[in-house]
């Protein structure tokens, strides 16, 4: 490529990813709110579940915890969504320029970049799926394959292979599924100029396993000294399989989601469009070249969007934006890997069938997700980080709605309350799921389970330290001076949270004994103790 064109590719891949500066005005989700509370008890020195109990395992935990050592503010979220963004596209030029051609890799990160931003698609302008665990699973991923496909590999590539596969799995365990991906890569990007041979195989494949079973085993050691181990189970395993299981009818449910969602996903998100047309080509391309090396390459992107499919079925059929967030570089990546040799195909046809090419796939990409979104939420977003907007009005645009359990709004206005009228010695309890306030007000919260589901199912009720029960002895324990009810959450038979607190009578019993009601907040009751 001529030195002027890659410099006008890469100001274009910085243009793209300024586009997401603006996001760092947003507030964090409940998610986002979940993990950082965690990672704040962990940097408290507390031992992984017995501040902050979550579903998730403690590698977002520590992830977060890192973040907020960082910079302790939730406009962190977006900021290490931005970073982990500008990585994951500059990683995927490193796979194109060493498997495939510069451009193919330019074109990639340019798909990831563009239509891959969270405000192009995502509701509330992305807020919900950034900085999630599938956000570095998906630099994890990509990381392990720019290591694969180096030419010249050596025991310490193979080693980081290994380290990110185990990183990965700690952020959520269905990320074994890449496993395959790696397989694949192995097999069919040979190193050294060597052909593929089952004694070079398993010669590589072995300190990967070596490295991926010691970052899997040596955390779980330390969970274990620090008596976390049934926790850790509890929250990762059991609760997970009711959580996901329950989203399938049986295996006619699982069957029919696994054929329906990439076609489902591709009418309506640009990225997975994208990706889809770009599986379709190198399909084309995998069986009319002749030419074995490019063959054997483009193996390796589909493999990669298997280990997507496979980790996506395991997380449930709940259809969550959060989860196909993982997807995203490796639908770039099929992207440029077919469609770049698409475009130099009909180039020597006539020059301006490419932009022809290009011209429709865009308007393709418009009629899937339109634009009208991306330039909206950027100008408000933009307006906000320049502080031309109030903060309580921009705040409103992130919920609202009656069914909406997320309201930006809400959350500050409670975590505002909670910094305003207690101390920081004090401690404080939000029912609900708004874990978000704790952070925010720089509050501990009385209780581990600061998200009431597992209460609300009474999940391992009959467990000491668990369900409604565990949370009462809890509450007894610290007795937080200030207990939030939220309307608007889970709970049996459709009910909100604070009507399943009120509903139980020890915790009701509690409650009306030690604490006086004040005046609501419109999404919350709010009571003070005596």
């Amino acid at each position: 490529m001529a030195r002027s064109w890659r410099w006008v590719w890469i100001a274009g891949l910085v243009a793209l990813w300024l586009l997401r500066v603006p996001s760092l005005a947003q507030p964090m989700a409940s998610d986002q709110g979940l993990y950082a509370y965690a990672g704040q008890r962990l940097l408290a020195g507390d031992a992984p579940y017995s501040g902050a109990w979550d579903q998730k395992p403690p590698g977002i935990h520590v992830v977060y915890a890192v973040m907020w050592s960082l910079w302790p503010h939730e406009s962190g979220v977006a900021a290490a969504d931005l970073v982990v963004a500008g990585l994951v596209a500059w990683l995927l030029v490193i796979i194109g320029r060493r498997r495939f051609t510069e451009v193919a890799g330019l074109g990639a990160a340019a798909v990831f970049l563009c239509f891959g931003n969270p405000a192009l698609t995502q509701r509330l302008s992305g807020v919900f799926v950034r900085a999630q665990s599938e956000t570095f699973i998906a630099l994890a991923i990509t990381a392990t394959l720019v290591l694969l496909a180096h030419r010249q590999r050596t025991r310490r590539h193979l080693v980081g292979v290994g380290v990110l596969l185990g990183a990965a799995f700690w952020l959520k365990p269905n990320a074994a599924a890449y496993g395959l991906t790696v397989l694949a890569a192995l097999a069919f990007w040979p190193s050294h100029g060597r052909l593929w041979s089952v004694e070079t195989f398993r010669r590589e494949l072995t300190p990967i396993v070596v490295a991926g079973a010691a970052m899997v085993i040596l955390p779980l050691l330390a969970i274990a000294v620090a008596g976390a181990l049934t926790d850790l189970y509890l929250a990762t395993i059991a609760y997970n399989a009711a959580y996901s299981g329950d989203t399938y009818d049986g295996v006619g449910g699982l069957l029919r989601y696994a054929l329906t969602f990439p076609v489902g996903r591709a009418r309506n998100d640009a990225v997975w469009f994208m990706g889809g047309l770009g599986v379709i080509l190198t399909l084309v391309w995998w069986v009319r070249t002749s030419q074995a090396p490019e063959r054997h390459s483009a193996v390796v992107p589909l493999a990669w969007l298997g280990g997507v499919w496979c980790s996506i079925l395991i997380n449930g059929g709940r259809d969550l934006p959060q989860y196909f967030v993982q997807a995203s570089p490796a639908l770039a990546l099929a992207a440029g890997v077919g469609l770049v040799p698409t475009c130099t195909a009909l180039r020597r046809r006539h020059a301006a069938l490419p932009i022809v090419l290009v011209a429709v796939l865009i308007y393709g990409s418009h009629r899937v997700s339109g634009f009208d979104d991306l330039v909206e939420n950027t100008r408000r977003d933009w307006n906000a980080l320049i502080s031309d907007t109030d903060r309580t009005s921009y705040l409103t645009h992130f919920g609202g709605r009656p069914q909406d359990k997320f309201v930006a709004s809400a959350i500050a206005e409670l975590a505002a309350l909670s910094r305003n009228t207690t101390a920081p010695s004090d401690t404080i309890y939000v029912f609900g799921f708004s874990p978000g306030v704790p952070v925010l007000a720089d509050r501990r919260s009385a209780s581990r389970f600061h998200w009431s589901q597992p209460i609300v199912t009474e999940f391992e009720s009959g467990r000491p330290g668990y369900g409604s029960a565990g949370l009462l002895v809890e509450l007894q324990q610290h007795g937080p001076a200030l207990v939030a009810l939220q309307h608007d959450s889970w709970a049996p038979g459709g009910r909100h949270s604070s009507e399943f607190f009120h509903a139980t009578p020890a915790l009701e019993a509690w409650l009306t004994t030690h604490y006086t009601r004040e005046t609501d907040l419109p999404r919350f009751e709010i009571w003070r103790r005596r």
